[in-house]
């Protein structure tokens, strides 16, 4: 087993092929062979049967036989009830073992005379004058050399039909594994050139094909989330080179305006505001982070989420007081027992990410209004406010992350561009989907589905 480790699949398909080819050749070979002695082995009987025939006839049929001396090439001899033989044509070799052949306990026997094999048929025929012994023999040479020859005839068709197995295996696992070695190739190429091809698939379709539709997904998916990790790292780059550049020239001026106490703090208000965008920024990237690395299987309860969105508005209504914005929530549909892949604390982040969002977007006096729904299949969150919406191009990029929109919304909103980055990746994580639109109202809507009742859950209701 040690040895078969060290060598290719190629080697190991083609050994295992000749050992089957070679246990099942063998074990045909027996089989045969032993089926045509057995069926010489009855010919010879059923022969000397009929050589012994005409003499029992005689006996059987008339009460003093006249027997005939054998015909040529027969062999065969009669004994009478006193042991006395009389008819013989068997060789001289037999004739001191015929007393005994007679009183052999079977019909039916082999005999070695010298370096000739004899097959011998022995018949017992009641008279009136007592017990006759009819004795035929028929010389097995011929029987022996014919079952010689094909037994060396079925070694060499078995020793040539192994070898062609041996050599048609390792020509067809070869052509087998030939897509291998073009994926093996090309993978080396990916990882020695950073090539972008993808490996070689087979017209056929097989499991080799299947294996590298599979690794070609799974490159793919690699080479998204490399270059998500690399245009993530571009983006914060760019991002807070900003803020810093920002904040040292803050520094500096407050530096330069260490004697003038209402310039100075000026300067320092601005600079903590520098500094909060960069913690916010900080924090963002923290959670999406976290998100991307996958979130525990974690469920949460209508009420759970129910309760958590109430704190969330109030924690909202208080940003919201200096822009005297009003937001209002609604909470409807009975109590159920469904649960969703959520955790309260990741719902409470949607739902302060939207409402954070929605406050800063909206005119002063403007309103936010959040729902709450549940059906059979899903929860439905909606949150609408009065501001003037998104440009429509803006929208199928709107969730990827340090996006922001250019025209109407960007005049307020200074943000990160990572809060609907936030609430896409964790709606995506509990497997949910979240839309935008302009009617009515900007309109965010999350959907989460509910999670289906276990086979235990659902007997334990019954």
């Amino acid at each position: 087993m040690r040895i078969l480790r060290r060598v290719t699949i190629r080697w190991r398909i083609t050994i295992g092929t000749l050992v089957v080819a070679i246990v099942l050749s063998t074990a045909a070979v027996v089989l045969f062979r032993s089926q045509v002695e057995r069926i010489l082995n009855t010919t010879t009987t059923t022969l000397l049967r009929y050589d012994a025939a005409p003499y029992v006839n005689d006996l059987t049929s008339s009460g003093s036989p006249s027997f005939e001396r054998p015909a040529r090439g027969q062999l065969a001899a009669v004994i009478d009830p006193t042991g006395k033989v009389v008819v013989s044509s068997l060789p001289r070799s037999f004739d001191n073992q015929l007393a005994e052949i007679a009183l052999l306990p079977v019909n039916v026997e082999t005999l070695v005379q010298g370096d000739e094999s004899y097959r011998l048929y022995r018949a017992s025929v009641i008279t009136n004058t007592g017990e006759w012994k009819v004795i035929t023999v028929r010389n097995e040479d011929s029987s022996v050399l014919s079952l010689d020859r094909i037994t060396q005839a079925l070694i060499v068709s078995t020793l040539v039909i192994v070898l062609g197995f041996g050599v048609a295996s390792w020509l067809l696992t070869g052509a087998a594994l030939r897509p291998v070695t073009r994926m093996r190739k090309q993978a080396e190429a990916i990882a020695a050139e950073g090539s972008t091809e993808p490996l070689p698939i087979g017209s056929a379709t097989d499991e080799l094909s299947a294996l590298a539709t599979t690794l070609n997904l799974f490159i793919s998916d690699v080479r998204q989330s490399v270059d998500r990790e690399r245009q993530l790292v571009s983006d914060a780059s760019h991002e807070l080179r900003t803020p810093l550049a920002i904040l040292m020239a803050q520094l500096e001026l407050a530096h330069l305006s260490r004697g003038d106490a209402p310039a100075l703090e000026a300067q320092i208000v601005i600079a903590q505001q520098s500094v909060a965008r960069l913690s916010g920024l900080a924090t963002g990237l923290l959670e999406l982070s976290q998100l991307d690395s996958g979130a525990p299987d974690i469920q949460s309860s209508w009420t759970q989420l129910g309760a958590e969105l109430a704190a969330s508005v109030d924690r909202a209504r208080m940003l919201a007081v200096a822009s005297r914005v009003t937001i209002d929530f609604d909470v409807a549909g009975t109590p159920t027992s469904s649960t969703y892949r959520i955790a309260v604390e990741n719902f409470g982040r949607v739902v302060n990410n939207l409402t954070n969002n929605a406050i800063a977007a909206v005119p002063t006096g403007g309103s936010v209004r959040i729902a709450l729904r549940h059906s059979t299949s899903e929860l439905l969150l909606t949150v609408v406010d009065s501001g003037p919406g998104m440009p429509e191009s803006f929208l199928p990029v709107a969730f990827d992350r340090f996006s922001r929109p250019d025209a109407a919304r960007a005049a307020h909103d200074a943000g990160s561009g990572l809060g609907l980055a936030i609430v896409h990746a964790i709606v995506q994580a509990a497997r949910g989907s979240v839309t935008l639109s302009n009617a009515d109202g900007f309109t965010v809507t999350v959907s989460l589905p509910t999670v289906p009742l276990s086979t235990d859950a659902v007997a334990g209701t019954v």
